[in-house]
C-alpha cells in the first residue's frame, strides 16, 4: 500500500511539474497575445500619424507658399524650405512633429524641440510595417506633393520681397487656380485610399490578436484549474508517503537528532513503509546499536594511543608516557634509558615472504619485548620495524645488560607460519638526563647509536657517545658540500697506471675520484664515498665520474697514446640502476669512445647480492661491447657456479692478499689459486697494491697478468699520467732495442708510498 502510494506520489509530482510548465506556457501565450493587440493598435496609430503627416506637411507647404506670395515675408519662405527638408530627410526631424504649428514658430526661425534624427518620411513609413501596396499609395501621394512643390516654388520665385502688387497677385493666382487644386486633390486621394486600406488591415490584425488572446486566456484558466486539482492530489499523496503530518514528522526527526532513541515513534496502521515508519525503524536500530557505538568509541580511543598490530603504545602515547617517566625520574633523581631498537634486514622478510608474514614477525617481536619489560617500563612502536623502550632506573651500568637481554629475546628461535626465521636487532641507547632531557633529543641520539650498531656489524647495541654526534654532523656537512661540489672544479679524477707484467707497458688506467673542498680541504674517498652512498648522491656522482673518465680516455687516444683500457668503479647503487647499460652506451656514444676501451669494476659483494640481476646486467653490458671486472676478488665469498655465468674478463686480486705475499704462504696459495682459476675460466688477472720488488717478483712467479700500485706510480693527474705513459713507452722500446727485459728496467723505479689512495 505504501509502495503504491509512493509510486503514485512520484507520478503525480511529475504530472504537477509538467502541468506547471504548461500553466506557465499558457500564461506566457496569453501575455504575448495581449501584447500583439497593443502592437497592432500601435502600428495602426503610427501609420495613421505618418499618413496624416504627409497630408499635413502638404497643407503646411501650401499655407507657407500662399502666405509668402501674399506678403513677401521671408520667414514664410524659410518655413517652407524647412518643412520640405524635414519631409525629405535633409534636416533633423523635430520631436512630436505632428503637433507643431508653423504659424506659431518664433520670428527667429528656430523650430521647437528640433533634436530628432534626419530621416525621410517615406523611410519612416517603410519602417512602420506598412505593406508594399499601402506604401505605393503613399509614394504616389508623395510624388504628387513633390509635383505640387514645383508650382509653389515657381509662385514663390515671382513673389520676391520687393515684387510689386501685380506680380504678387499673379503668384497668388498660381496657388489658387484649378491646376493647383487638381494637384492638391491628387495628393489627398491616395492618402484617403491608404487610410481606408490601413483601417481594414489593422482591424483584421486586432481582431485576430484578440481571438488568440481569448484562446490563450481560456487555456491559462484551464491549466490553472488542473494545476490546483493536481496540487491537492499531490498533497494528499505526500501525506500518505510521509505517514504523518509535517509537524509530527519534524518532532520525530528532532528527537532522533537530540539522540533520544528511547521514546517510541508512533506509526499509523498501514503506514509502516512511509517516512514516519522509516524513522520508527531507524530509531529502533539506533537504540539497539547504542552499546556497539560506545564500544566503537572506546576502540577509537584505544587506536589513538596504541598500535593496532602490536598493542604497544604508539608515538602519541609515547610522548605522554615519556614526559611522565622523565618527570618522575627527575623528582627521584633516577636515570631513564631510552632504547631505539630496529630489526636487522627486516625488508628482506617483507620482500621474500610478504607483508603478512612481516606483520606476524612484528607482533611476535612485540610479545617478546613486552615480556622483558618491568611493570613501570614503556614499550612503543614508532612505525615499521622501529621500537622504542623506556627503562626506568636503568643507567649507564644497567642499560647494556637490559639491551643484551632484549637482543637474546629477539634472537630466540622464531617460527612464523611454515617459516623458521633467525631474527636479530640493533639497539641504540641514550640516557636521561646524561644525554638529554627532551624526548626528541634522546630519540635522535639513540637513533645515532642504533645506526652505529648496524654499521659495526648489526645484532648488537651501542651507547650514545658525543663522537657519534660529531660523526653524523660531519656526514651531514659532507653531504651538503658534496651536493654543491657535484660537477664543479672541486672534484677531479686521478688515474693509476695498470702495467702488463710480461712487457712492462702501460695497458690501462683506473680512474679514482678526489675531492678538494675550499674549506674542508682534501676529503678522503673513504669518508665522502660512504656519505654519497648513504645520501643517494653516489648515482649522479658515479655518472659524472664515468663521463669524465670516458672523455679523458678519448682525449688520450686523440693525443696519440696507444690504446688503453679505462677502468671505472661501479657502486652498488649504480649497478642496481635499471638504466645502467643504456647510460653507459649513451656516454660512450656521445664522447666517441669504443666500448672495448671501457672496463667497469664491480666488487664481489655487490655482484653476489643479487646474482640473477647481476647476470642480466652484465650480459647487457657485454652485448654492448663493454668489459667487466670483479674488484677485490677473494673477499666476498663468491659462488663459483655464478662466477662462470658472469660476463667478465678480469679478476682483480685484493691488496690484502698482496701485502704479505712474500712472507705468508697462505696468501701465496690464495693468489696462486685465483690466478689458476682465472686462467682456467679464460680470464686475466690484475693485482692491486703492489709496492715492493718482492711482491712484484712473487706475482710474476704466480703468473699474474697485470699489476697496479705504488711500485710503479701513485695515482696521477691526467697530464702527468700521459707523460708517464710516454716515458714507459720509450723505456720499453729502448729495452727492446737493447735486448733487455722491460720489467728488469722498471725495478729501479722508486717507491712513492705504502698505502692505496
Amino acid at each position: 500500500m505504501a509502495t503504491t502510494d509512493a509510486t503514485g506520489f512520484a507520478r503525480y509530482a511529475w504530472l504537477t511539474a509538467g502541468l506547471s510548465l504548461l500553466f506557465c506556457a499558457a500564461f506566457t501565450l496569453y501575455v504575448w497575445s495581449e501584447k500583439r493587440i497593443d502592437r497592432a493598435n500601435d502600428l495602426r496609430h503610427e501609420s495613421e500619424l505618418l499618413s496624416e503627416e504627409l497630408r499635413q506637411s502638404s497643407d503646411d507647404l501650401t499655407h507657407m507658399a500662399r502666405s509668402y506670395a501674399a506678403t513677401g515675408e521671408p520667414a514664410f519662405r524659410r518655413h517652407y524650405d524647412t518643412i520640405l527638408a524635414i519631409r525629405d530627410g535633409r534636416a533633423p526631424r523635430p520631436l512630436d512633429y505632428h503637433i507643431i504649428y508653423w504659424d506659431l514658430v518664433p520670428a527667429d526661425g528656430h523650430a521647437p524641440r528640433a533634436d530628432g534624427p534626419a530621416v525621410p518620411l517615406l523611410t519612416l513609413m517603410r519602417q512602420a510595417g506598412i505593406t508594399p501596396a499601402e506604401l505605393a499609395l503613399l509614394a504616389q501621394s508623395k510624388a504628387s506633393s513633390d509635383r505640387l512643390t514645383g508650382i509653389e516654388q515657381s509662385a514663390m520665385a515671382l513673389a520676391a520681397p520687393h515684387a510689386d502688387a501685380a506680380v504678387r497677385a499673379q503668384a497668388s493666382r498660381m496657388l489658387n487656380d484649378a491646376t493647383y487644386h487638381q494637384a492638391k486633390a491628387d495628393i489627398m486621394r491616395p492618402i484617403m485610399q491608404f487610410q481606408l486600406r490601413l483601417e481594414q488591415r489593422t482591424d483584421a490584425s486586432v481582431r485576430d490578436a484578440k481571438q488568440r488572446a481569448v484562446w490563450a486566456r481560456h487555456a491559462f484558466l484551464l491549466a490553472g484549474v488542473l494545476l490546483v486539482t493536481l496540487l491537492l492530489r499531490v498533497l494528499w499523496l505526500l501525506r500518505t508517503t510521509l505517514g504523518a503530518s509535517v509537524t509530527t514528522l519534524h518532532a520525530s526527526i528532532a528527537r532522533l537528532g537530540r539522540g533520544d532513541f528511547v521514546t517510541p515513534i508512533t506509526v499509523e496502521p498501514g503506514r509502516e513503509n512511509s517516512v514516519q515508519g522509516w524513522l520508527a525503524a531507524t530509531r529502533a536500530k539506533l537504540a539497539s546499536s547504542d552499546a556497539s557505538r560506545a564500544a566503537a568509541e572506546e576502540q577509537v580511543r584505544y587506536l589513538a594511543h596504541f598500535d593496532p598490530l602490536t598493542g604497544l603504545a604508539n608515538s602519541n602515547q609515547m610522548q605522554l608516557l615519556a614526559r611522565q617517566a622523565f618527570a618522575d625520574a627527575g623528582r627521584a633523581g633516577q636515570p631513564v634509558a631510552l632504547l631505539f631498537l630496529d630489526l636487522d634486514n627486516f625488508k628482506d622478510i617483507n620482500d621474500a615472504l610478504g607483508h603478512g608474514t612481516g606483520d606476524a614477525v612484528l607482533a611476535e617481536l612485540a610479545r617478546r619485548l613486552r615480556a622483558q619489560l618491568a611493570h613501570d617500563d614503556v614499550g612503543c612502536r614508532l612505525g615499521g620495524d622501529e621500537f622504542v623502550l623506556l627503562l626506568r632506573g636503568a643507567g649507564r651500568a644497567e642499560a647494556p645488560a637490559r639491551a643484551q637481554q632484549l637482543l637474546a629475546a629477539v634472537a630466540a628461535p622464531c617460527r612464523i607460519e611454515q617459516y623458521d626465521l633467525n631474527l636479530s636487532a640493533s639497539i641504540g641507547i641514550a640516557l636521561y638526563p646524561d644525554d638529554g632531557t627532551e624526548l626528541e633529543l634522546l630519540l635522535q641520539r639513540a637513533d645515532m647509536a642504533m645506526y652505529s650498531a648496524k654499521h659495526e656489524g648489526r645484532n648488537g647495541y651501542r651507547l650514545f657517545a658525543p663522537a657519534m654526534q660529531a660523526h653524523f654532523t660531519r656526514q651531514l656537512q659532507l653531504v651538503a658540500a658534496l651536493r654543491q661540489a657535484l660537477g664543479s672544479a672541486q672534484l677531479q679524477l686521478v688515474y693509476q697506471p695498470q702495467v702488463a707484467l710480461h712487457s712492462g707497458a702501460v695497458v690501462g688506467a683506473e680512474a679514482l675520484l678526489r675531492w678538494r673542498h675550499p674549506e674542508l680541504g682534501e676529503v678522503a674517498p673513504d669518508e665522502f664515498i660512504p656519505a654519497a652512498e648513504h645520501s643517494g648522491l653516489i648515482v649522479p656522482l658515479g655518472a659524472w665520474v664515468l663521463r669524465q673518465a670516458v672523455r679523458q680516455a678519448r682525449t688520450w687516444r686523440d693525443a696519440g697514446l696507444p690504446p688503453l683500457t679505462m677502468a671505472v668503479n661501479l657502486s652498488a647503487a649504480q649497478f642496481r640502476q635499471p638504466g645502467l647499460p643504456e647510460l653507459v652506451s649513451q656516454v660512450l656514444r656521445e664522447e666517441g669512445l669504443a666500448p672495448d676501451c671501457l672496463e667497469l669494476e664491480l666488487t664481489e659483494g655487490v655482484a653476489m647480492h643479487d646474482p640473477h640481476g647481476a647476470v642480466h646486467t652484465m650480459n647487457s653490458l657485454h652485448e654492448r661491447g663493454v668489459r667487466m671486472a670483479i674488484d677485490d676478488f677473494g673477499t666476498g665469498f663468491s659462488s663459483l657456479s655464478y662466477l662462470k655465468q658472469f660476463k667478465i674478463c678480469k679478476l682483480k686480486i685484493d691488496r690484502s692478499f698482496v701485502r704479505d705475499i712474500g712472507d705468508n704462504p697462505e696468501d701465496q696459495a690464495i693468489v696462486a689459486a685465483i690466478v689458476s682459476m682465472a686462467r682456467g675460466l679464460g680470464l686475466s688477472t690484475i693485482s692491486e697494491g703492489v709496492e715492493t720488488e718482492q711482491q712484484l717478483a712473487m706475482l710474476r712467479e704466480q703468473g699474474c697478468d697485470e699489476i697496479q700500485g705504488y711500485y710503479y706510480s701513485r695515482p696521477l693527474a691526467a697530464d702527468a699520467f700521459e707523460a708517464f705513459v710516454r716515458a714507459r713507452l720509450a723505456a720499453v722500446r729502448l729495452a727492446s732495442d737493447d735486448g733487455v727485459s722491460a720489467n728488469n728496467r722498471t725495478q729501479a723505479r722508486p717507491i712513492f708510498g705504502s698505502a692505496r689512495v
